[in-house]
Protein backbone atom coordinates (compact mmCIF):
# COMPACT_ATOMS: atom_id res chain seq x y z
CA UNK A 1 0.00 0.00 0.00
CA UNK A 2 2.96 2.32 0.68
CA UNK A 3 4.24 1.87 -2.87
CA UNK A 4 0.83 2.72 -4.31
CA UNK A 5 0.57 5.76 -2.06
CA UNK A 6 4.02 6.98 -3.16
CA UNK A 7 3.15 6.35 -6.80
CA UNK A 8 -0.06 8.38 -6.57
CA UNK A 9 1.52 11.30 -4.69
CA UNK A 10 2.04 14.24 -6.97
CA UNK A 11 -0.35 12.87 -9.55
CA UNK A 12 -2.90 15.63 -9.02
CA UNK A 13 -0.72 18.51 -7.85
CA UNK A 14 0.78 18.82 -11.34
CA UNK A 15 -2.70 19.55 -12.71
CA UNK A 16 -2.77 22.89 -10.98
CA UNK A 17 0.81 24.08 -11.39
CA UNK A 18 -0.05 26.05 -14.54
CA UNK A 19 -1.61 29.49 -14.58
CA UNK A 20 -5.19 28.37 -15.13
CA UNK A 21 -6.32 30.26 -12.03
CA UNK A 22 -9.89 30.53 -10.92
CA UNK A 23 -12.33 31.93 -13.37
CA UNK A 24 -15.01 34.53 -12.97
CA UNK A 25 -18.29 33.69 -14.74
CA UNK A 26 -18.72 37.32 -15.82
CA UNK A 27 -15.28 37.33 -17.46
CA UNK A 28 -16.16 34.15 -19.37
CA UNK A 29 -19.44 35.42 -20.81
CA UNK A 30 -19.56 36.05 -24.56
CA UNK A 31 -18.72 39.64 -25.45
CA UNK A 32 -21.90 40.12 -27.48
CA UNK A 33 -25.25 40.89 -25.92
CA UNK A 34 -26.74 37.84 -24.20
CA UNK A 35 -30.01 36.84 -25.84
CA UNK A 36 -30.77 33.87 -23.57
CA UNK A 37 -32.64 34.48 -20.30
CA UNK A 38 -30.12 34.45 -17.47
CA UNK A 39 -32.52 32.70 -15.11
CA UNK A 40 -32.54 29.62 -17.37
CA UNK A 41 -29.14 29.62 -19.10
CA UNK A 42 -25.50 29.92 -18.15
CA UNK A 43 -22.14 29.20 -19.72
CA UNK A 44 -20.23 25.93 -19.38
CA UNK A 45 -17.43 24.09 -21.17
CA UNK A 46 -18.01 21.14 -23.47
CA UNK A 47 -15.56 18.42 -22.43
CA UNK A 48 -15.18 14.90 -23.77
CA UNK A 49 -15.45 12.22 -21.10
CA UNK A 50 -15.30 8.45 -20.96
CA UNK A 51 -17.70 6.45 -18.83
CA UNK A 52 -14.73 4.75 -17.15
CA UNK A 53 -13.36 8.17 -16.11
CA UNK A 54 -16.63 9.10 -14.45
CA UNK A 55 -16.66 5.72 -12.71
CA UNK A 56 -13.09 6.38 -11.56
CA UNK A 57 -14.19 9.70 -10.04
CA UNK A 58 -17.02 7.89 -8.29
CA UNK A 59 -14.58 5.28 -6.92
CA UNK A 60 -12.26 8.04 -5.72
CA UNK A 61 -15.11 9.71 -3.82
CA UNK A 62 -16.14 6.34 -2.35
CA UNK A 63 -12.55 5.62 -1.26
CA UNK A 64 -12.45 8.98 0.51
CA UNK A 65 -15.83 8.59 2.21
CA UNK A 66 -15.49 4.92 3.24
CA UNK A 67 -11.93 5.17 4.54
CA UNK A 68 -11.73 4.23 8.25
CA UNK A 69 -10.18 7.64 8.95
CA UNK A 70 -12.70 9.69 6.92
CA UNK A 71 -14.41 11.22 9.95
CA UNK A 72 -11.10 12.25 11.50
CA UNK A 73 -10.11 13.92 8.22
CA UNK A 74 -13.24 16.11 7.94
CA UNK A 75 -11.89 18.94 10.17
CA UNK A 76 -8.67 18.77 8.13
CA UNK A 77 -10.65 19.45 4.95
CA UNK A 78 -12.33 22.44 6.63
CA UNK A 79 -8.88 23.83 7.50
CA UNK A 80 -7.79 23.52 3.86
CA UNK A 81 -10.95 25.32 2.69
CA UNK A 82 -10.31 28.17 5.11
CA UNK A 83 -6.64 28.42 4.08
CA UNK A 84 -7.56 28.68 0.40
CA UNK A 85 -10.29 31.22 1.10
CA UNK A 86 -7.71 33.40 2.89
CA UNK A 87 -5.21 33.07 0.02
CA UNK A 88 -5.50 36.25 -2.06
CA UNK A 89 -4.18 34.40 -5.11
CA UNK A 90 -7.61 32.81 -5.52
CA UNK A 91 -10.96 34.50 -6.03
CA UNK A 92 -12.88 31.61 -4.53
CA UNK A 93 -16.62 31.45 -4.33
CA UNK A 94 -16.58 28.29 -2.24
CA UNK A 95 -19.16 26.91 0.09
CA UNK A 96 -17.95 26.84 3.62
CA UNK A 97 -17.96 23.19 4.64
CA UNK A 98 -16.21 20.03 3.65
CA UNK A 99 -19.52 18.19 3.58
CA UNK A 100 -20.87 20.56 0.93
CA UNK A 101 -17.70 20.20 -1.12
CA UNK A 102 -18.18 16.42 -1.14
CA UNK A 103 -21.81 17.04 -2.19
CA UNK A 104 -20.51 19.18 -5.07
CA UNK A 105 -18.33 16.32 -6.33
CA UNK A 106 -21.27 13.92 -5.98
CA UNK A 107 -23.46 16.25 -8.01
CA UNK A 108 -20.83 16.40 -10.76
CA UNK A 109 -20.82 12.61 -10.93
CA UNK A 110 -24.61 12.43 -11.01
CA UNK A 111 -24.93 14.98 -13.84
CA UNK A 112 -22.04 13.62 -15.89
CA UNK A 113 -23.22 10.04 -15.55
CA UNK A 114 -26.49 10.92 -17.30
CA UNK A 115 -24.66 12.88 -20.00
CA UNK A 116 -22.39 10.01 -21.01
CA UNK A 117 -24.74 7.23 -22.08
CA UNK A 118 -22.15 5.43 -24.22
CA UNK A 119 -18.50 4.64 -23.64
CA UNK A 120 -17.61 8.24 -24.50
CA UNK A 121 -19.65 11.43 -24.60
CA UNK A 122 -19.68 15.15 -23.83
CA UNK A 123 -20.14 16.57 -20.35
CA UNK A 124 -20.83 20.15 -19.32
CA UNK A 125 -17.95 21.36 -17.16
CA UNK A 126 -19.25 24.23 -14.98
CA UNK A 127 -17.43 27.45 -14.19
CA UNK A 128 -15.69 26.87 -10.85
CA UNK A 129 -15.05 23.15 -11.32
CA UNK A 130 -11.32 23.89 -11.50
CA UNK A 131 -11.45 25.41 -8.01
CA UNK A 132 -13.49 22.54 -6.56
CA UNK A 133 -11.12 19.93 -8.01
CA UNK A 134 -8.04 21.88 -6.91
CA UNK A 135 -9.31 21.92 -3.35
CA UNK A 136 -10.64 18.37 -3.17
CA UNK A 137 -7.69 16.67 -4.86
CA UNK A 138 -5.17 18.64 -2.80
CA UNK A 139 -6.96 17.43 0.31
CA UNK A 140 -6.82 13.80 -0.90
CA UNK A 141 -3.10 14.10 -1.70
CA UNK A 142 -2.43 15.31 1.84
CA UNK A 143 -4.50 12.46 3.27
CA UNK A 144 -2.65 9.89 1.18
CA UNK A 145 0.67 11.30 2.38
CA UNK A 146 -0.25 11.31 6.08
CA UNK A 147 1.21 8.38 8.01
CA UNK A 148 -1.79 7.99 10.33
CA UNK A 149 -4.43 8.24 7.59
CA UNK A 150 -5.67 4.99 6.07
CA UNK A 151 -6.88 6.61 2.85
CA UNK A 152 -5.08 5.63 -0.35
CA UNK A 153 -5.81 6.40 -3.98
CA UNK A 154 -7.59 3.62 -5.87
CA UNK A 155 -5.87 2.17 -8.92
CA UNK A 156 -8.24 4.07 -11.22
CA UNK A 157 -7.16 7.50 -9.89
CA UNK A 158 -5.10 8.11 -13.02
CA UNK A 159 -8.31 8.24 -15.05
CA UNK A 160 -9.59 11.03 -12.80
CA UNK A 161 -6.34 12.88 -13.51
CA UNK A 162 -6.98 12.50 -17.26
CA UNK A 163 -10.55 13.77 -16.99
CA UNK A 164 -9.61 16.79 -14.87
CA UNK A 165 -6.72 17.63 -17.19
CA UNK A 166 -9.11 17.59 -20.14
CA UNK A 167 -11.45 19.96 -18.32
CA UNK A 168 -8.62 22.34 -17.46
CA UNK A 169 -7.41 22.27 -21.06
CA UNK A 170 -10.87 23.30 -22.27
CA UNK A 171 -10.75 26.29 -19.92
CA UNK A 172 -7.32 27.33 -21.21
CA UNK A 173 -8.44 27.84 -24.83
CA UNK A 174 -7.74 31.49 -25.62
CA UNK A 175 -10.72 31.72 -27.95
CA UNK A 176 -13.11 30.02 -25.52
CA UNK A 177 -13.98 27.63 -28.35
CA UNK A 178 -15.41 25.08 -25.93
CA UNK A 179 -17.48 27.57 -23.93
CA UNK A 180 -21.19 27.42 -24.72
CA UNK A 181 -24.51 28.80 -23.50
CA UNK A 182 -26.30 25.86 -21.89
CA UNK A 183 -29.62 25.34 -20.16
CA UNK A 184 -29.05 25.30 -16.41
CA UNK A 185 -30.75 21.91 -16.03
CA UNK A 186 -27.75 20.39 -17.85
CA UNK A 187 -25.07 22.13 -15.77
CA UNK A 188 -24.07 20.78 -12.35
CA UNK A 189 -24.70 23.16 -9.43
CA UNK A 190 -27.20 25.24 -11.42
CA UNK A 191 -30.91 25.62 -10.72
CA UNK A 192 -33.03 26.91 -13.62
CA UNK A 193 -35.97 29.15 -12.90
CA UNK A 194 -39.35 27.46 -12.95
CA UNK A 195 -41.35 27.93 -16.16
CA UNK A 196 -44.21 30.34 -15.68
Amino acid sequence: MGALRTKRMGLFETLFSSSTGDTDPQAQQPSQHEIFPEDKYNVAYAVAARREEIRALEHLLEADQTSPTALEAEPFLQDIIEDMERDREYSLRLRTSGEELVDDISELIEHWDTQVDEQIGTIWWPIGADTRFRLYLHYLELRADAEDDQFSFPESAGQVHTLVQRGLSAMEDDDDSKLAVVHKRDIPWEEPAEDS
